[in-house]
C-alpha cells in the first residue's frame, strides 16, 4: 500500500496535522492500492486463465464482475460539516474513523464551520453577520460549559450546529467508492457533497484510470438516471434514461467498431 500525506504540494508528518490543514468540506486522498489497475487485471485473468492485459479490468467493470475490481482499497481523510459527514456516512462497505467530540476539546482543532456561498454575495452582510454569531455563540456558550466544568465534552456538544467541520479517515475498496460516487456525482445530490465527490473522483481517476476513468453522473453512464424526480438540467432519452449526448457518443462509438 501506498501512503502519502501530501496537500497543495506540502508534507504532514501525521494525519492529524494533514486533516487539520485542509480546508472545510475537502478530501484527500492518503492511501491506496500500488498498481491497482494492474493488480484488477491479474486477479481478473486468473478468473479466466488468460493474459492480464489490462481490458480485462474494462470488461470487468462494465459487466459488473465486481469482486475483480474489490480487492484494491483506497482510503481518504476529510474535512467535511458535520450535515455533509452523515449523508457520507450511509454508505455501506466503507470504514470509518471520526474525531470524537466526546473526547477532544474543539480547540484542540480549531472552531471551523461552513459558510454558505449565498452568504457570501453582496447585500447579504447582515445574514452572514447573524450566521457568524450564532456559531461564535455556540462556540463560546460550549467553551463555558466544559472549562467551568459545568458538564462533560460529551454532554455540551449537544449545543454545537450541523456546519462545524468534522474530520475522518474513510476507507473503501473500488467497487464501494464506484458505487457510492456514482450516487454523489448526480445533480440531485446536495451541492456540498457533489462537489465533494467531484474532488474524490479526480484523485481516484489519477491512481487508477482503469478503475475509475468511467465515472460521471448516472446519466452519463450505463444504467442512466434511477431519479423518480430528475434535475431537469440534462435532456434524457426517454427509453434509456442516459443523456441525449451520452447516447449519440455511444452511437458514433458503435458505429466506428462495425466499419
Amino acid at each position: 500500500m501506498a501512503i502519502d500525506f501530501t496537500y497543495n504540494r506540502k508534507e504532514y508528518a501525521t494525519l492529524v496535522e494533514l486533516a487539520k490543514a485542509l480546508p472545510i468540506n475537502a478530501a484527500q486522498l492518503v492511501q491506496w492500492t500500488e498498481d491497482s489497475d494492474r493488480f484488477a487485471a491479474e486477479a481478473g485473468s486468473l478468473c479466466y486463465e488468460s493474459d492480464p492485459n489490462l481490458g480485462i479490468v474494462n470488461h470487468c467493470r462494465d459487466s459488473g464482475h465486481n469482486t475483480v475490481l474489490e480487492h484494491n482499497i483506497f482510503s481518504f481523510v476529510k474535512k467535511v460539516p458535520i450535515f455533509v459527514a452523515r449523508q457520507d456516512m450511509r454508505a455501506r462497505h466503507a470504514t470509518y474513523d471520526e474525531r470524537s467530540l466526546r473526547y477532544v476539546r474543539l480547540k484542540d482543532g480549531g472552531f471551523e464551520y461552513y459558510i454558505p456561498p449565498e452568504l457570501k454575495k453582496a447585500g447579504m452582510e447582515e445574514e452572514l453577520n447573524q450566521w457568524i454569531y450564532h456559531h461564535e455563540k455556540a462556540f463560546e456558550l460550549y467553551g463555558h460549559y466544559t472549562d467551568e466544568e459545568m458538564m462533560e465534552n460529551e454532554r455540551a456538544r449537544a449545543i454545537l450546529p450541523m456546519g462545524i467541520a468534522t474530520m475522518y479517515t474513510d476507507s473503501r475498496n473500488a467497487v464501494s467508492w464506484r458505487h457510492h460516487a456514482m450516487k454523489r456525482l448526480c445533480l440531485r445530490a446536495q451541492d456540498e457533497i457533489r462537489l465533494l465527490y467531484r474532488s474524490i473522483t479526480t484523485q481516484l481517476v489519477e491512481k487508477a484510470p482503469r478503475l475509475f476513468g468511467d465515472l460521471n453522473m448516472p446519466c452519463y453512464m450505463k444504467q442512466g438516471c434511477g431519479e423518480a424526480k430528475t434535475c431537469g438540467l440534462i435532456p434524457l432519452d426517454q427509453k434509456t434514461k442516459r443523456a441525449i449526448a451520452y447516447e449519440k457518443k455511444l452511437q458514433r462509438k458503435h458505429a466506428k467498431v462495425k466499419l
